[in-house]
């Protein structure tokens, strides 16, 4: 009996793309496609990664390798790169751990809410925020006959996707609270305020920073909301018609206050 010693060689990525990377030229612009199987390679490598952004702050590597160290206190070491526009890659070992980060929360650093939210091949790095985040709210003053489950997933599905739901007791105000993890969609307005058997029923969002409910839209502040921009756009100019105030028959003093009271009026 023979027995081969040699060592079976590795395949390194460049043997891997052989025959599976075509260039050519579209328009005069060189492109490079790759093949379903290099695809599924490369997806299968992101497994178990999630994307993190810290709305409201910038954040080093190192200090958030830190934070989320001692917040998650994962069962087996993790890696952390960070890349463009303030986010974060994190990939997991243990497959609990990559679980239990996406399932629970809301994780909170530096008073700011962390966005964890699984890596897709449709992610983009360039948008400014993610543009679906899970985050966790809460229905404060529902009556205490609509505690039901299905009622409560209703409600919720007005808002966003619901994907966790538990029940709460406040004991700073001895009353009860119904809270629930959704999946949002930040580029579109937030439910706020549904109605529920005809009444108002206040939503509020944990630890979202930078609603501006004029619009409903996050990362909008009244100054630079587009909504409001608009409306002051278009709104129309005043026809100033001239006023001859004679100065001879006002002093000094009344005649500053008289031409205070103008602008006022006319908002000049």
């Amino acid at each position: 009996m023979v027995f081969d010693l040699e060592p079976t060689p590795t395949l390194t990525w460049k043997d891997k793309l052989l025959g599976d990377m075509v260039k050519s030229i579209v328009n005069g612009i060189t492109t490079i496609n790759l093949s379903c199987r290099i695809k599924k390679i490369l997806f299968k490598e992101m497994e178990k990664t999630v994307v993190l952004k810290l709305l409201g702050r910038s954040i080093s590597d190192v200090a958030l390798h830190n934070r989320i160290s001692n917040l998650w206190r994962p069962s087996k070491p993790f890696s952390l790169m960070d890349i463009e526009n303030a986010y974060f890659l994190v990939k997991f070992q243990s497959t609990d751990d990559y679980d239990r980060v996406l399932s629970q929360g809301s994780w909170i650093i530096y008073n700011q809410y962390l966005t964890v939210q699984t890596w897709t091949k449709d992610f983009n790095p360039m948008q400014p925020y993610p543009l679906v985040v899970m985050t966790w709210i809460r229905l404060s003053g529902l009556p205490g006959y609509m505690y039901k489950r299905a009622i409560l997933e209703a409600i919720g599905n007005m808002i966003g996707k619901v994907t966790k739901l538990n029940f709460q007791t406040d004991k700073k105000v001895r009353g009860r609270f119904a809270r629930m993890a959704i999946y949002i969609n930040l580029k579109r307005p937030l439910v706020s305020q549904p109605l529920v058997k005809g009444e108002i029923q206040k939503v509020e969002f944990e630890s979202l920073p930078t609603i501006f409910f004029s619009c409903s839209k996050y990362g909008h502040t009244k100054e630079m909301c587009p909504s409001v921009v608009v409306m002051i756009r278009t709104r129309p100019r005043t026809q100033l018609t001239p006023i001859k105030i004679p100065s001879s028959s006002l002093s000094d003093q009344s005649l500053e206050l008289e031409l205070n009271i103008l602008k006022s009026q006319y908002r000049l």
